[in-house]
C-alpha cells in the first residue's frame, strides 16, 4: 500500500503554450511575466519527463516521498510541482487505481478525468487548487508516470495554461537521462 500512502502525502501534504501571464508572488513584490524558461526535466531512473517552467520553479525540493522523480517550488514557495514514477505492481488501470487510492470523495474534485490510459483530477484544499495526473501504460506491468501541481485558488486563472502544458507534455522518454533544455532536443525525443 506504498502507493495509498503517496497519494495520501500529496494530497495532504501539499494542503503549465507559450508565454503565460503574470504571476504575483502574494503579498510580495516579484512578478514574472513573459517566458517562463520551459526546459524538460527527465527522471534518470525511468526515463519519465515533463516540460515545466524552470524560472517558475526554480528551487529543487529533492526527491518525492515515494518512487523516483523531483519536487520544484517557486522562489517563495506558494508553489510546488512534483514529477514521480510508481512501479504499478497490482498492475492498475487509472480507474482502480482510483478507486483504491484516492483519499478525497470524488464528490469533493472539481475536476476528473479517467481515461483507459491516464486519469487527471484537481479539486481546492486550503485555499490552495491541487492537480495530479498519472499517466499508464498499454502494459499494466510497466511503471505510472505522474505529476502533482498545487498552487493559490486565487492564482488559478494565470495558472490554467501552464498547468496543461506541463500536463500535456507528460511522457516515456525513450533513453533519457538528466535534464534538456533545448526545445529542439526535445522534439528529436518526443514520441507522440
Amino acid at each position: 500500500m506504498a502507493l495509498r500512502g503517496f497519494v495520501s502525502v500529496c494530497l495532504l501534504a501539499f494542503s503549465l503554450a507559450g508565454a503565460a501571464p503574470a504571476l504575483r508572488a502574494q503579498g510580495g513584490d516579484a512578478e514574472l511575466s513573459g517566458t517562463l524558461g520551459w526546459k524538460t526535466y527527465v527522471d534518470a531512473d525511468f526515463g519519465t519527463a515533463v516540460d515545466y517552467p524552470a524560472e517558475l520553479f526554480a528551487v529543487e525540493a529533492g526527491p518525492p516521498p515515494r518512487g523516483s522523480g523531483r519536487q520544484f517550488q517557486t522562489r517563495d514557495g506558494r508553489a510546488k510541482f512534483t514529477l514521480y514514477t510508481l512501479a504499478n505492481d497490482a498492475r492498475q488501470s487509472p480507474g482502480s487505481y482510483l478507486r483504491n487510492h484516492l483519499l478525497l470523495n470524488p464528490d469533493a474534485l472539481d475536476y476528473a478525468r479517467v481515461t483507459r490510459r491516464f486519469f487527471a483530477i484537481s479539486g481546492v484544499r486550503d485555499q490552495n487548487v491541487f492537480y495530479s495526473r498519472c499517466n499508464f501504460s498499454r502494459l499494466r506491468s510497466e511503471p505510472m508516470r505522474c505529476i502533482f501541481l498545487q498552487y493559490p485558488e486565487d492564482e488559478t486563472e494565470a495558472w490554467d495554461d501552464i498547468v496543461t502544458r506541463i500536463s500535456l507534455s507528460l511522457h516515456a522518454e525513450a533513453s533519457g537521462v538528466g535534464m534538456a533544455s533545448s526545445r529542439q532536443d526535445r522534439q528529436r525525443r518526443r514520441r507522440w
